[in-house]
């Protein structure tokens, strides 16, 4: 079967970062998922990790096992376009950049962030925890 495609809130991958052991960990390291991010949320893992002393090389490393794509546009066209699916605008670009990679699910672990039955219902994109996310994968039977 071909790889499910997400996109991942910053939020998911510091949560791998942190614990080997929980949800986002297991995500990040599915190989039937393609994880995809965008140069924003690129920046926002260094720099949170840097806040929390993660290890830059265990960053680094799980940066670059994850599908980077640019957004080609401005913050306002950004906020012009997305900023009715969220509630802080500041987090257009992560439904920016669900919807531009043509992802299915947007992982997060803040999905009260999100107007998430104004986005699956106009962008067909489902908001969606990791852990709920894996009990998915489980019943359809890819996990």
């Amino acid at each position: 079967m071909a790889k499910i495609q997400v996109f991942l809130d910053t939020d998911v991958i510091i949560s791998s970062l942190l614990s080997k052991t929980g949800a986002s960990f297991n995500v990040i390291n599915i190989p039937k998922i393609e994880k995809i991010i965008t140069n924003t949320v690129s920046q926002e893992v260094k720099e949170v990790g840097e806040r929390l002393n993660i290890e830059a090389q265990s960053t680094v490393k799980i940066l670059n096992n994850l599908k980077t794509i640019a957004l080609d546009m401005t913050k306002k066209d950004l906020i012009k376009n997305y900023g009715d699916y969220v509630i802080d605008e500041k987090d257009s670009h992560l439904v920016a950049g669900a919807y531009l990679s043509k992802s299915k699910f947007l992982l997060s672990h803040n999905s009260r962030h999100y107007k998430a039955n104004k986005i699956e219902n106009d962008l067909r994109i489902i908001v969606i925890k990791p852990g709920n996310f894996l009990q998915y994968l489980r019943s359809i039977n890819e996990f």
